[in-house]
């Protein structure tokens, strides 16, 4: 009888248990993941619109409309200009349409908004999503990049606000509706957003990596030089420098000024696969950092047991190493911050019908990546890199940039062109990474100098 007792008394318990923990989900579900789960692209209600309330208008740092709702129809006043950032709300919803669409689909003073409604016929509006993103630095980006493949990403290195997310080809977000069958089957993938979505080779931007790697592991990395002849054989990988150019003795400096592949790939062997991967994972590679837009993961593939022609490959940001623009920014921005990631954003606040401000977005510290020395000594080498090396069409007059380019081989075509950066070197403003597919060694270069020297003159 005893035992009975007993056992229905843990299967009450187990029951009582069960019933609070399905309270506790359904609470968390209601009243923390609502916003997430209505913005997530599988959410079918994603395609639902509320016709009885006007959609919330997409604002940039300047107040300025980049969406807004007439009618039932959505209008979208800088078109292709900022397409990869407000994405489109036909055919589904992508970008901040998708990422904000419980705010830009809720009513504030729900119940006060359509009281006046019925008197005075005035609309329920729902909120206001303003961005950290500055048009007249976008548009720079925008007009700088042209008809070339490719993205540019500006950020502020002290908070992780974006500025500008540029990315060609683009499209109208407008007639998205009337042109789905041609946007979806277009060999440009234009509805991709290469700033954030785009997984190329990050070739030797991601010599910086390799090169604090060999800080933290290396303890001879200062006094180690390499008489570089153009090109060297690792194991059965022949490594060469951009052109088989010469570049005789080199220490880490001078190899990150002239780009030296032969330099990273002799210092890998020396670091090991496993030191690389845990430096590069400190910088969230093989890890989805948060963000609020869709974005791919860059990934290192290395292990304990990976052969030499993989460490090497990977040490110059070739084999299986892949990153996004938006990824390769916030490296450069790490270092311009005395090696403090930031988590990027790109909503900066929510505004309500009635002027008022909600939900600013405070800026957030993602992880200490590297000690403020570090950052000062690989800072000095990204320096001669503009003054002395391959970034010279990055400098900009009166003003001390630090800089690291990049060529990364592609298998399908023509190499990519890769910088990034910031500036003023000793007091960064603004960090950059500038990615150009297909394209002529350095062409990223100077794409660089102009946006980096527009946003400048805007914040200084």
């Amino acid at each position: 009888m005893n035992n009975m007792k007993r056992s229905a008394q843990r299967i009450f318990w187990l029951i009582t248990l069960m019933f609070f923990l399905l309270l506790a989900t359904m609470a968390k579900l209601t009243f923390f993941d609502r916003q997430e789960i209505s913005s997530n692209a599988y959410n079918p209600r994603l395609n639902y619109v509320d016709n009885s309330v006007k959609r919330g208008n997409i604002r940039d740092s300047n107040g300025d409309i980049l969406a807004e709702s007439t009618g039932n129809d959505r209008k979208y006043l800088r078109s292709r200009m900022a397409a990869h950032i407000t994405g489109y709300s036909s055919k589904g919803k992508t970008g901040v349409e998708a990422a904000e669409n419980f705010e830009l689909q809720t009513p504030h003073n729900e119940v006060l908004q359509r009281i006046q409604h019925i008197f005075s016929g005035t609309p329920v509006q729902g909120n206001d999503v303003v961005l950290t993103v500055d048009m007249d630095i976008q548009s720079v980006a925008g007009n700088v990049l042209g008809n070339k493949k490719g993205a540019i990403v500006v950020m502020e290195p002290s908070t992780g606000r974006i500025v500008a997310l540029q990315a060609y080809p683009d499209f109208d977000p407008n007639t998205v509706a009337e042109n789905w069958e041609m946007l979806r089957q277009d060999e440009n993938s234009s509805l991709v957003n290469r700033a954030t979505q785009g997984l190329y080779p990050p070739g030797s931007t991601f010599k910086v990596i390799t090169a604090l790697a060999a800080m933290e592991s290396y303890s001879d990395w200062e006094r180690f030089t390499y008489e570089c002849t153009g090109q060297a054989v690792f194991e059965n990988k022949v490594i060469h420098c951009y052109n088989n150019r010469v570049h005789g003795m080199v220490d880490m400096k001078k190899a990150i000024a002239t780009s030296c592949n032969c330099y990273f790939a002799e210092l890998a062997k020396r670091i090991g696969a496993e030191n690389i991967r845990k430096k590069a994972e400190d910088f969230y590679f093989n890890e989805n950092y948060p963000f609020v837009l869709t974005h791919s993961m860059s990934q290192v593939v290395l292990q304990k047991k990976s052969e030499e022609n993989e460490i090497v490959e990977t040490s110059i940001g070739q084999g299986k190493t892949l990153a996004t623009p938006l990824h390769m920014a916030m490296v450069a921005a790490t270092i311009a911050n005395n090696g403090m990631m930031m988590k990027p954003y790109i909503v900066d606040h929510i505004q309500y019908y009635n002027g008022d401000v909600s939900k600013t977005t405070v800026p957030e510290k993602l992880k200490q990546v590297i000690s403020v020395e570090e950052s000062d000594i690989i800072t000095d080498m990204m320096i001669s890199c503009v003054t002395e090396g391959t970034g010279t069409a990055a400098q900009i007059y009166g003003i001390e940039v630090a800089g690291k380019t990049g060529t990364a081989e592609n298998a399908t075509g023509s190499d990519h062109s890769w910088f990034i950066g910031f500036a003023p070197a000793h007091d960064p403003q603004i960090a950059i990474c500038v990615m150009i597919e297909n394209a002529n060694e350095g062409s990223a270069v100077p794409i660089a100098g102009k946006v980096l020297q527009a946003a400048l003159e805007k914040y200084q």
